[in-house]
């Protein structure tokens, strides 16, 4: 698995490119939905800079004899682990959480992602799916 710097426009786009395969493939919904959220456009993320993540994503990644991409846990803690600035990993958490949910539906792969996310970032989630980090100032 390729690395990329902390914080990195590519960083970013890779957690959301996991988010939408972390139900075993990528929804239509779930990839338009990438277009519509505001980080992308915060974080000065171009289209081609995403779908060039995507792509990468996909070579980097084993697959299993469906065909479908195999994440594991050491995978997903060197994603999380590439983004180290608080309000960044807060909004991120939550545009992976409405990602997710862009097909209506939240699969058992994408639960464990933002799971895995929201304890590894230290984020405390509320039952309205609103989230803050403990002991950090985040605008």
């Amino acid at each position: 698995m390729r690395s990329y710097p902390s914080d990195s426009p590519q960083a970013v786009c890779r957690l959301l490119a996991l988010t939408v395969i972390s139900d075993g493939g990528g929804s239509p919904s779930e990839i338009a939905a990438t277009y519509r959220l505001s980080i992308l456009d915060h974080a000065g993320i171009e289209d081609d800079v995403f779908d060039q993540v995507v792509r990468d994503l996909t070579t980097d990644l084993p697959t299993n004899a469906d065909g479908l991409a195999k994440v594991d846990a050491v995978t997903v803690d060197q994603c999380l682990a590439e983004i180290t600035r608080p309000d960044l990993r807060l909004r991120l958490w939550k545009a992976m959480w409405k990602l997710a949910y862009a097909d209506d539906r939240f699969a058992d792969g994408e639960f464990a992602l933002l799971h895995r996310a929201t304890e590894a970032w230290g984020i405390e989630a509320d039952a309205e799916g609103n989230g803050r980090i403990a002991g950090a100032e985040v605008d």
